[in-house]
């Protein structure tokens, strides 16, 4: 069959673009020009796929810039089209003048005028009918660009722009920045025709070099600041040149390096510059500027699109191994359902022997579960209502935080409360009142995950089989894997039930390890103390005496002897003064019940305590086991230490005495201990005792050393007694508190 003319024949045009949308639309556009002859368009992305229809079609129309990353494979498509036309539709920043330098494309056009399309149907026919001259007058997408008043031929300008577009495929194959900025330097040097490349990123405010051309001298290349004309350069996005530079007037900018006289340079996106030197003023002229420009240009796309690449194999890898745990727990799953009738008699065993454990558990537990974000108590053991002398019916239903968080814990109560409804393991240290008094208790939150009691009814092992097959196919509907790579997976909406979150909380009672701890610490502490008398005080008497031996036994002088008598004296009391330390405790074993009250009234009847006046309340007599002496002089040397602690007000109010006012001393009993406390003058017809006497700030003695009581012995008796000791202060008071004491029942 005959063809038709050309001139009545349907068109058959190739519509490349770097996507599919683009193509599509780019085609759908062209196909639908009101304009003789009719065209039938295909689009196309690949250079694969010209290479196929090329033969087939009148003429291909490739519709992205080359200056881009996207238009960076022009000179494949070229070789792609082979003896079939080619039309340029670019960007009005691509020139005519760079589409007439470069070999195999026919036509041009720009995009963006009002009637671009119109005049691509245009060009094409004309293309397509014969005509070759991109110059030619009667077409004004095809007018030559008038000369520049530089006065460079146009052979110059295209020679220059052939190199810049035949480098763009190298460009665009750089995978990494420092290549990327490797072969940018060399391609602008070789289509510059210039020595002095280089690049510079901005760090820590000055522009830094990254890659230079080899004519660079890099020992002599200057940091240049990032403020001043450069830094402006890289806030404009465009090119900028500097005539002159170096020192002097006339002088633009710094120069960087001996040598050079004038300057072009370019931003990189917002990361640093492209600059070109030359040894002579005015070396670069617009063409220059523009030509410098195309490349910032190019070098900022691709540079964005291997910072793109790599957050997309980033996203890529994550995705990958998203579906791999994916399909892992699908795996799970399954191997759970087929297994779940075999462990479905073990959970119910295993139910059974939790239940077993927790009746005859020796340590008290409480058995709680979280109810609508609430932890309730559901049950607790014998161990529990023993110990503590709980009522069973008072507890059970009851929010956790009402009656069961222990006495101490009230300031934790929030941390304790998100621990549970959390399912977070953790353990907590509290005293709290019992049967036998006031013990120490280290608190353990056991979680346990547990499924409902109809958990290994039937009807719930169909519904986990069926959720497990929605959840495989949710799964596989989300990642698809797609020409290698993986769909983005949605936020699936679970509508499973929350799984009920119970647990233990189960009570250890630490009280004597703790008072073993403590002595154990007291001991150490002696220990201590022995060793730096041994090393720092008795090896000088030693010293002193070997040396007065030898004096006389050289000398043959009695008068040493008396020397060495008087370092054995002293050598003898300091051992007297380390056994006493040694022996110091060894009277803590011989206790005995005694009030906390009587002792102090002895002891306050034996100390210089001037108008100070002792409160005790009968109410908080407590009775307590302890060494009656050391008690004593513990209360005394308390009792002179915030007596004469006028001098503390003193010091702090500039005031003495403060009119005349008596000062309160206050003894009195805590849940697990006794405080001394007192009230300046001022504050003494206050009334109440508020937190500071019951509840000081926790520390011992030791860390107090600066307020000037000098209480090492009170601190030591404490500690032979296996107390623990914590001093608190504020404006007019001061309190001393003694934890872990051992009450006694007296009726």
């Amino acid at each position: 069959m005959t063809q038709p003319p050309a001139t009545t024949r349907p068109r058959t045009i190739l519509y490349v673009a770097a996507t599919d949308d683009a193509a599509s639309d780019g085609a759908a556009a062209l196909e639908n020009v009101d304009a003789a002859p009719d065209r039938s368009v295909r689009p196309a992305t690949t250079v694969e796929r010209v290479r196929n229809w090329s033969p087939a079609v009148d003429c291909v129309v490739f519709a992205e810039t080359p200056t881009t990353a996207a238009g960076s494979n022009l000179l494949e498509m070229v070789d792609a089209c082979g003896s079939t036309p080619l039309v340029l539709f670019s960007d009005p920043s691509y020139a005519a003048t760079a589409a007439r330098s470069t070999d195999g494309i026919d036509g041009y056009v720009r995009r963006g005028t009002d009637d671009a399309v119109a005049h691509l149907a245009d060009e094409i026919e004309w293309v397509c009918s014969g005509g070759t001259d991109l110059d030619s007058a009667d077409d004004t997408e095809r007018e030559a660009e008038p000369i520049d008043a530089t006065g460079k031929t146009t052979a110059a300008t295209n020679a220059s722009t052939a190199r810049f577009i035949g480098s763009l495929a190298e460009l665009a194959a750089c995978r990494d920045r420092e290549s990327l900025f490797e072969e940018v330097v060399e391609t602008v040097a070789d289509s510059l025709d210039r020595d002095y490349c280089w690049l510079s990123t901005v760090q820590f405010g000055q522009f830094t070099p990254r890659a230079t051309a080899p004519a660079v001298p890099d020992d002599d290349l200057e940091v240049l600041s990032c403020s001043g004309p450069l830094g402006d350069a890289l806030g404009t996005d465009e090119p900028i040149r500097f005539d002159r530079v170096g020192v002097g007037a006339g002088a633009e900018v710094e120069a960087p390096f001996e040598g050079i006289e004038s300057l072009c340079c370019v931003p990189v996106g917002d990361i640093g510059l492209l600059l070109v030197a030359a040894d002579e003023p005015t070396a670069f002229d617009q063409r220059d500027c523009e030509l410098l420009g195309s490349w910032g240009r190019v070098a900022t796309a691709l540079l964005e699109r291997i910072d793109a690449e790599a957050a997309s194999e980033t996203q890529h890898d994550r995705l990958r191994v998203e579906r791999d745990r994916l399909r892992s727990e699908r795996d799970r799953l399954q191997a759970s359902r087929d297994h779940l009738s075999a462990e479905r008699d073990d959970l119910a065993a295993e139910r059974d022997r939790y239940r077993t454990f927790f009746e005859n558990a020796p340590e008290p537990v409480i058995r709680y579960e979280v109810d609508d974000g609430q932890p309730v108590v559901r049950t607790v053991n014998e161990a529990f209502r023993e110990v503590f002398g709980t009522d069973l019916e008072a507890v059970v239903d009851e929010p956790v935080d009402e009656e069961t968080v222990p006495p101490g814990l009230e300031h934790r109560r929030k941390t304790l409360l998100e621990s549970l409804r959390s399912g977070e393991r953790r353990q907590l240290v509290s005293r709290r009142e019992t049967v036998d008094g006031v013990r120490e208790f280290l608190l353990t939150l056991v979680p346990i995950e547990s499924e409902a009691d109809g958990a290994v009814e039937d009807a719930e092992t169909d519904d986990e089989n069926a959720e497990i097959d929605d959840w495989d196919t949710e799964t596989r509907a989300r990642y698809t894997e797609i020409d290698g790579g993986f769909a983005e997976p949605g936020d699936p909406s679970d509508d499973r039930a929350d799984t009920t979150r119970e647990g233990l909380i189960v009570y250890r009672d630490v009280t004597e390890i703790n008072r073993r701890e403590r002595e154990l610490a007291a001991a150490e502490s002696r220990l201590e103390t022995i060793a730096a008398l041994v090393d720092d005080d008795v090896r000088t008497p030693l010293i002193v005496a070997r040396g007065y031996l030898e004096l006389a036994a050289e000398t043959g002088d009695r008068e040493h002897f008396a020397e060495v008598d008087e370092a054995q004296e002293r050598l003898r009391e300091l051992v007297d003064r380390v056994v006493s330390i040694a022996r110091h405790d060894a009277v803590v074993v011989e206790t005995e019940p005694v009030a906390i009250h009587d002792v102090a009234r002895r002891a306050w009847v034996a100390v210089e305590t001037g108008d100070a006046r002792l409160v005790t309340r009968s109410t908080e007599n407590r009775v307590l086991e302890a060494d009656k002496s050391q008690l004593r002089e513990l209360f005394e040397r308390l009792f002179q230490a915030v007596v004469d602690g006028d001098s503390f007000d003193d010091e702090r109010d500039g005031t003495a005495g403060s009119g005349g006012a008596t000062a309160v001393v206050t003894v009195g009993a805590t849940d697990d201990g006794f405080y001394v406390a007192r009230r300046a003058p001022e504050t003494a017809a206050l009334g109440g005792e508020g937190g500071l006497e019951t509840d000081p700030v926790p520390g011992r003695l030791a860390a107090a050393d600066g307020t000037g009581f000098g209480l090492g012995s009170v601190e030591h008796i404490a500690d032979a007694h296996g107390w623990s000791v914590g001093v608190a202060e504020d404006e007019g008071r001061i309190a001393f508190a003694f934890r872990g004491v051992d009450a006694r029942d007296v009726d």
